[in-house]
């Protein structure tokens, strides 16, 4: 049945509560997740350069305003649009929630049906993640985008002592794994697989993650990262744990960053045959292991499958092909941010 947007604003206020997404809610939350911290980030910036400039804040012509002042030391500016994104996400998530009659617990969340055993293996899973492609994509991809001359972004807020190395593993390492994982395997992914198959929604779940990274530095990796973490989901059907393994992935870069900072651990890439060849060699080993993990204990734990409740009060999305326009729009979107960015 077709509904109206008036007579759909008027049964969504009466409407029993749902709880599961359709690939509507999939396209347009991604679509808000793009757009939203873009805009506000422009009207803050300018708002923050004038603020800067009035004050009598100086700096290069041609520098950068806010780099500037976060190089500065404006712990408050860093702060302000380094959680940016991460803000606008958590809004998002509850504002669609309320405004579409969804219940929280569509996203899947569940801590009375975790096993213990599981979320260790996926916190292990994280970490041997980071270590296992780590070598391949930031060694190998890496020097090649330092040779077509693309630089990568250093983490934000200082990590040379024990206490800014918790603050960074709070606020780039745990916050950014919940509000991530309940955007993108909660909603997005779920919204994806109630119309696609799972090997479809699994990699377009993965290069959506990677696109809203918006830079080419930063798509390899989380295309990788965000393809586990939707099987993950989709055989356990509890965010817990893709959760968990995006939580301690974030911990383990972190940590290594911070080893090297002080001068406890030094890594370097050499990008040589033999090195290649090693890096395809202890990521495939990797895979193998995260394979038998699945084969052998993941598959045989049972998912949790939650009937579909509740009244979807809902038109359907305007399609091209079998993609929603929305988010054929996203993925243009970003394509043009990141080449925007790598200039």
């Amino acid at each position: 049945m077709i509904i109206s947007m008036e007579n759909e604003k008027i049964l969504k206020k009466t409407s029993q509560k749902r709880n599961f997404y359709t690939l509507k809610d999939g396209a347009n939350v991604y679509f808000y997740a793009l757009l939203f911290p873009l805009a506000i980030g422009l009207i803050l910036g300018y708002i923050t350069i004038a603020i800067a400039k009035g004050t009598g804040f100086k700096c290069a012509e041609d520098a950068n305003v806010l780099n500037e002042l976060m190089n500065a030391g404006y712990f408050g500016v860093t702060l302000l649009f380094t959680m940016l994104t991460q803000i606008v996400f958590v809004v998002t998530y509850f504002c669609y929630h309320k405004a579409n009659r969804i219940k929280f617990s569509a996203s899947g969340v569940s801590f009375k049906k975790a096993n213990i055993w599981t979320a260790l293996l996926c916190a292990l899973a994280g970490i041997m993640f980071c270590f296992g492609f780590i070598w391949l994509i930031e060694g190998c991809f890496g020097k090649l985008f330092d040779v077509l001359g693309i630089s990568s972004s250093s983490v934000p807020f200082p990590l040379d002592n024990v206490g800014w190395l918790f603050v960074n593993l709070l606020l780039l390492g745990v916050v950014p794994a919940i509000v991530e994982e309940l955007l993108f395997r909660g909603v997005i992914f779920k919204g994806l697989r109630n119309y696609y198959s799972a090997v479809a929604s699994i990699i377009l779940c993965g290069v959506l993650f990677a696109l809203i990274h918006q830079n080419i530095m930063q798509f390899v990796y989380p295309f990788v990262l965000g393809c586990i973490l939707s099987f993950v989901m989709e055989k356990t059907g509890n965010l817990l744990y893709p959760i968990l393994i995006h939580m301690f992935n974030n911990f383990t870069t972190i940590i290594l960053s911070f080893l090297m900072n002080i001068g406890v651990l030094e890594i370097t890439f050499n990008v040589t045959w033999w090195g290649c060849i090693c890096a395809v060699l202890v990521a495939a080993a990797t895979v193998a292991i995260l394979w038998l993990i699945y084969r052998f204990y993941l598959k045989k734990q049972e998912k949790i499958e939650e009937k579909p409740e509740g009244e979807l009060v809902q038109s359907p999305p305007a399609m091209a092909g079998k993609i929603p326009v929305s988010l054929i729009t996203s993925v243009l979107i970003a394509i043009v941010i990141i080449v925007i960015n790598a200039l």
